[in-house]
């Protein structure tokens, strides 16, 4: 059973964006957040050592870059292409109350890296999500595309 570092209980939702390589690392990571009463929760967590590789990459004016759809993704994603996974130490982990019970959340995803801002079409955008993904972008073959959906024109 996975819990926060305050006793609730933490349960994988149905089709979460569990990333397979931080599932090893979940326990861990849960155990040092402390939700503190918050409905929705997006949390880095610093391990003080590398535990894995971030896909998420910053992106210069030499980048190759490309834009496509990610599976049961609402918008398309930013991609640069010829960059590997670079060493991490942290976890990102975003968590929602349970709306039924009261000392439960429940993982949207979880995963090695840095915390992002929102892809500019997600619902929960920021004013900085514009910012972000113009000069950062997940590495190529990271993360499973819809095929057909590629393109070299930004489509925000």
């Amino acid at each position: 059973m996975l819990r926060l570092a305050s006793g609730e209980e933490v349960v994988d939702r149905y089709q979460s964006h569990l990333h397979a390589d931080v599932a090893r690392l979940l326990p861990e990571a849960l155990g040092k957040i402390d939700p503190a009463g918050r409905k929705f929760l997006v949390e880095e967590v610093d391990f003080g050592r590398l535990i894995g590789g971030t896909t998420c990459a910053a992106t210069g004016p030499d980048d190759e870059v490309l834009f496509a759809k990610r599976p049961k993704r609402f918008g398309h994603s930013r991609f640069v292409k010829n960059r590997t996974a670079e060493p991490c130490s942290s976890i990102v982990v975003i968590l929602k109350k349970a709306e039924d019970f009261d000392e439960t959340y429940i993982l949207i995803t979880a995963f090695i890296g840095h915390r992002p801002e929102p892809e500019p079409w997600d619902r929960n955008a920021t004013a900085n999500s514009r910012a972000f993904w113009d000069s950062h972008a997940l590495v190529w073959g990271s993360e499973p595309t819809v095929p057909g959906t590629e393109t070299d024109k930004c489509p925000w």
